[in-house]
């Protein structure tokens, strides 16, 4: 088996920032990655809907909105591509709310290597997969049990008309 291959796209104002994430994914041993840039939240909420991506790398402070924002219009625009937001920042009370804003993980760009890059990046695509995959189930399981209900209804009304 090969070492998988996913598309990235990168969210970053800064050209530097986006060229150091590329050359850290291009030393991860256990993935390849294409790499797509976006230089604003706007733009990559452009590419977001005329694409298809397996993540986002996205970075906090952009010229038009941040990164919270993004994740607020992501979802209301019923986008599922699962995001990491990174930030050059270290503020107490961002990767709480960046988490409960949908993404599904949050580093500070002075932290990440390819090691702990690639495996986030697997993670949180795994994590989004599986995510998917148990809200379908879950979704099929409320259609059984309607059809179940429906047919136990159904089979209670012919008894009551057999009985009459």
């Amino acid at each position: 088996m090969g070492t998988p291959s996913y598309r990235l796209l990168v969210i970053d104002d800064s050209k530097r920032d986006t060229l150091l994430l590329e050359r850290i994914l291009q030393q991860a041993n256990d993935a390849s990655f294409t790499i797509t840039h976006s230089d604003s939240a706007r733009a990559g909420l452009e590419e977001l809907a005329s694409q298809t991506y397996d993540l986002v790398l996205l970075d906090y402070y952009l010229p038009d909105m941040d990164g919270l924002a993004f994740l607020v219009e992501k979802q209301q625009r019923g986008m599922a591509t699962p995001v990491i937001m990174l930030t050059a920042f270290g503020e107490e009370r961002l990767p709480v709310a960046a988490m409960q804003a949908g993404a599904l993980d949050y580093f500070r760009k002075d932290q990440v290597n390819s090691g702990l890059l690639g495996k986030a990046i697997q993670q949180a695509i795994e994590k989004a997969r599986l995510q998917t995959s148990a809200a379908a189930d879950a979704a099929r399981l409320r259609d059984m049990e309607e059809t179940i209900a429906r047919l136990q209804a159904q089979l209670q009304a012919l008894q009551q008309d057999k009985g009459a």
